[in-house]
């Protein structure tokens, strides 16, 4: 979902997935779901817009090479992991 100016509490979906990844590398490296990845987001899987959000940031990253989509499960990639222990 796209931010508009209609609407401006929607998050940006690359700030969002920039979020996701950041999750998905210091608490998803066995795998989260979107739900969880989600929760840890500090959104609500609960709500069907704002797990939607985060659907859309996990596909940037898997589009991106930054994450993987194995059955319900994403992970990050190892070039995305290592980039983040590199970086700190």
């Amino acid at each position: 979902m796209a931010k508009t100016q209609d609407d401006p509490d929607t998050p940006d979906p690359d700030l969002l997935a920039a979020v996701a990844l950041h999750t998905l590398v210091s608490e998803g490296r066995d795998g989260m779901t979107v739900a969880q990845v989600a929760l840890a987001c500090e959104r609500n899987p609960d709500h069907p817009g704002e797990e939607r959000e985060i659907e859309v940031a996990l596909t940037i990253l898997v589009e991106d090479g930054l994450a993987e989509h194995d059955e319900d499960l994403y992970r990050p990639t190892r070039p995305a992991i290592r980039a983040a222990e590199l970086s700190f």
